[in-house]
């Protein structure tokens, strides 16, 4: 399950950071946008309205008649419209994913920058999990066009890591965007899903 694929290129700077966390009481998170409360586990989760974006479309497409991949033969699809429930937006998962957009803008890769694996940040947090996948993607400031770009309609196989990780056997989700304006792309983001 773990797929990794890359989606654009190296790029440094210092960022700011919103998504997603646990509700404290205080209503809205740092940003100060609009939100609102999703199950997560046994935490509630507050989510900017892009965070929430990329959410429920990963749930529709999970969900919908679009649930497929191609084959390694590039001829043949998995199937799996019917077949996939939806994902559970997971307060520890987005800090994990915070974590991770924060360290792609220093250093493009599913590598960390200290030079471990991208899935060390569950461990550090103390999340366990049976499966993970992660998504890094860049450039776009909106939740649809990241979901779009991670969606890969006209890719074969090889350009479907992104696609077969969200219709991954998963249970949950974490969603961060990063934002640095002095960096190429500007807008980082991660989605790491977990079971």
């Amino acid at each position: 399950m773990k797929r990794l694929v890359f989606c654009i290129a190296l790029a440094l700077g210092i960022l700011l950071v919103s998504g997603c966390g646990t509700m404290t009481g205080e209503g809205r998170n740092s940003s100060g946008s609009g939100s609102s409360g999703t199950s997560g586990g046994s935490s509630t989760v507050q989510a900017e309205d892009y965070i929430l974006e990329v959410f429920n479309q990963t749930n529709a497409f999970r969900t919908g008649n679009e649930a497929y991949y191609w084959n390694e033969d590039n001829t043949t699809k998995t199937n799996l419209v019917g077949r996939l429930g939806t994902l559970t937006l997971d307060a520890d998962l987005c800090r994990a994913a915070q974590i991770r957009a924060r360290e792609i803008v220093e250093n493009w890769s599913h590598t960390r920058p200290d030079g471990r694996r991208c899935f060390t940040v569950l461990s550090d947090l103390s999340i366990s999990y049976r499966g993970c996948g992660e998504n890094i993607a860049a450039g776009n400031a909106s939740g649809e066009a990241t979901f779009n770009q991670w969606k890969e309609d006209d890719e074969d196989y090889d350009g479907q890591g992104h696609r077969r990780n969200m219709l991954g056997d998963f249970t949950k989700i974490g969603i961060a965007r990063a934002y640095d304006p002095s960096a190429t792309y500007r807008y980082y983001w991660v989605m790491i899903l977990t079971k």
